[in-house]
């Protein structure tokens, strides 16, 4: 959030680190991130977080 209220928004934020789910990413993207990565939740969870990421967030940024 920090880094977002001192850029004002001017430079690219990628959320990373814990994301498994919808909700982890609505976190990071609520906390001023403009893209999130996911690495370990798709190891983990397989390729089907992607959509299922997508479908969370759909509703509410998309």
């Amino acid at each position: 959030r920090r880094i977002q209220q001192i850029t004002s928004g001017r430079l690219p934020i990628i959320g990373v680190g814990g994301i498994f789910g919808p909700e982890d990413a609505r976190e990071k993207l609520d906390a001023g991130a403009t893209l999130v990565q996911v690495y370990t939740g798709l190891i983990y969870r397989g390729p089907g977080l992607v959509s299922e990421i997508l479908r969370g967030l759909r509703s509410r940024y998309i």
